[in-house]
């Protein structure tokens, strides 16, 4: 049987980030005596042509498509027609989260088969059963994790299969991405400089990769789909001789650790630590529980080449933290801020903002909470002329009861062919666009807008008087600016205390333009400085915030008036309990698709 799988692009550039799903999946299959072809169009990005061709000449039986998130459903759609197009009796399987949708899968887009969860068992077991021609309805039922649709066009779910334990998981085998010709995309040299929190700036000569040390995540966060149970860590010895074949075979010598939960396993991971610490790597912990760690971890992981740990806080508030089921008190995550900082260690603050009950309130809440942690930063960071948070809206993703509570309150649409039409609406889209977000809140559109760019106004303003000790008196910053662009673009010598006080954090290794702050700076900084965010400058920022939301003319003032009409009406107080979304989404469909929707 001759198989193919595929991955999809799901954001607007190639993912960094292994395709180790769908590696597994080939690894699988090879092991099982399969001819398995791995085509990987999320990094080549195959114009039509080139698909159309490979798909034609080479006439698989079979095509598992990696849809990882929603965001691939209209690229999945697509490539579906392809391959029926030019042969209409292969075999399409889809895994991934998207496998949520299994019915508008399969019945919009072509697809035989989803398979929901782990797929090295489940497709091996798929792949055996269509070989030996046991593809009836009850025959398909006894394989675990799959959905097709019946001889009644209903969708069926077989239930979910058990997960592959711990000890069996497999390293992904690169050497498919050497074959690929895309091994330099996903292990690359870093460059340039990394920011210490010691206030140095080092080179990073070594190549960079992400690595994988556990499956799932303890966590059930509202907005988030999985469908994998529990958290699974790998052998010891098993990562570690995979790193140091990385190392060795690669000259990998900084990891990216994309795990969920690093850190849960406390004496598996200090092994691990360790011997980071030997083989003299650096590197980055990118997922970790904010209660799961303390001081001294922290300060170990330091001492053994960690630069960098962070968090999923998403909120300041206490009452969004209970809407996401966060299961972490405001406080836990001060503390690991803070423990972070005093470990000499970076981060990203990552924020989730327009859950179903957000509101000004509660946005002002997440402001005081950032301002709360500034104070424990450590001197690099107060060096620093910029101020960064991460700020993505929620988005609606199948399998996760926001979505259920989109679809329960019609933001979806009521008919399959209007859910579609989001999923194609958020189609190859980057978590930080917000042209496909749905307002879940009583607020207008305009307001929802305005909240990212609150906290990055207030916090810059919040850094430049704390850390960089700016004096954010108009009369100084109007001067300040005046002869900043004075300086640049007329060559005068206008001495001001602005220009002073950026040149203190000047960095020589940085481009000699002063004004661009180290190459981060907009005019939009200087507006931050010269305006506070509050009633009186408001009205000015909404109409701002308005043009640089809006495509067209129309949509702009569709903005501004639905604004203006809010204003006079004032929508009543958001009602919703201060619980979990969890309890607050009411689902009563009794049929396939609810043990799909509901996740794990």
């Amino acid at each position: 049987m001759k198989i193919c799988i595929v991955t999809t692009p799901i954001r607007p550039t190639p993912t960094r980030f292994p395709p180790v799903g769908s590696m597994a999946i080939v690894q699988a299959l090879r092991n099982n005596g399969e001819d398995v072809h791995f085509y990987n169009i999320d990094y080549h990005r195959y114009n039509h042509e080139e698909i159309y061709k490979h798909f034609k000449e080479n006439r698989y039986d079979a095509v598992g498509i990696s849809a990882v998130v929603s965001t691939a459903y209209a690229y999945s759609k697509y490539l579906s027609k392809i391959i029926k197009e030019i042969n209409e009796k292969t075999i399409i399987f889809l895994g991934g989260g998207l496998a949520a949708s299994a019915e508008i899968l399969h019945k919009k887009a072509g697809i035989n088969y989803c398979v929901v969860g782990d797929g090295e068992i489940i497709v091996k077991n798929l792949i055996n059963s269509i070989k030996q021609k046991k593809t009836t309805d009850e025959e398909l039922s006894k394989i675990k994790g799959i959905t097709f649709i019946d001889k009644f066009n209903n969708l069926q779910f077989t239930g979910y299969e058990h997960p592959l334990p711990a000890p069996l998981l497999e390293s992904p085998d690169y050497t498919i991405l050497e074959d690929d010709k895309s091994i330099d995309h996903y292990i690359n040299y870093a460059g340039g400089k990394r920011f210490d929190p010691n206030n140095k700036e080092k080179e990073i000569n070594v190549r960079t990769a992400t690595v994988v040390v556990a499956k799932g995540c303890v966590a059930r966060c509202t907005f988030c789909h999985r469908f994998e149970k529990g958290y699974r860590v790998q052998p010891f010895q098993k990562v570690i001789d995979f790193i140091k074949m990385l190392k060795e075979k690669y000259n990998v010598g900084y990891l990216g650790i994309g795990d969920e939960n690093f850190g849960a396993y406390k004496k598996e991971t200090t092994e691990l630590v360790n011997e980071f610490g030997k083989l003299g790597l650096s590197w980055t912990a990118g997922g970790v529980r904010a209660h799961t760690v303390d001081l001294e971890m922290l300060k170990h992981w330091e001492k053994n080449g960690c630069e960098a740990v962070i968090f999923g806080i998403e909120s300041g508030s206490p009452r969004m933290l209970r809407v996401m089921e966060k299961k972490i008190t405001l406080e836990q995550n001060i503390k690991a801020l803070k423990n972070v900082y005093e470990a000499n260690l970076s981060t990203v603050v990552q924020l989730v903002v327009g859950m179903p009950g957000e509101s000004d309130t509660t946005i002002g809440e997440t402001i005081d909470f950032l301002k709360k942690t500034m104070k424990y930063y450590p001197d690099g960071l107060r060096k620093k002329i910029s101020y960064t948070v991460s700020v993505n809206y929620a988005q609606a993703l199948p399998g996760t009861p926001l979505y259920e509570y989109a679809r329960e309150h019609g933001y979806l649409g009521k008919s399959m062919e209007q859910e579609e039409q989001y999923l194609l609406d958020i189609s190859d889209k980057d978590a930080y666009d917000n042209d496909h977000f749905i307002n879940y809140t009583k607020q207008p559109l305009l307001k929802v807008f305005t909240w990212r760019h609150r906290i990055n106004w207030e916090m810059f303003r919040e850094h430049a008087k704390i850390n960089l000790k700016i004096d954010l008196s108009k009369t100084k910053i109007l001067f300040g600016m005046f002869a900043i662009f004075t300086n640049k673009y007329l060559k005068t010598n206008i001495k001001s205390d602005l220009e002073s006080k950026i040149n203190e954090f000047k960095d020589d290794n940085y481009s000699s333009d002063y004004y661009n702050y180290q190459k981060r700076a907009r005019l939009l900084d200087g507006l931050r400085l010269l305006l506070p965010w509050n009633n009186l400058t408001y009205p000015f920022l909404c109409v701002l915030i308005a043009y640089y939301e809006s495509d067209n003319i129309k949509w702009f003032f569709k903005l501004i008036i639905e604004h203006l009409i809010w204003n006079f009406k004032r929508f009543n107080p958001d009602d919703l309990p201060d619980i979990t979304l969890r309890k607050i989404v009411n689902i009563t469909d009794d049929d396939a698709t609810l043990e799909l929707r509901k996740g794990r």
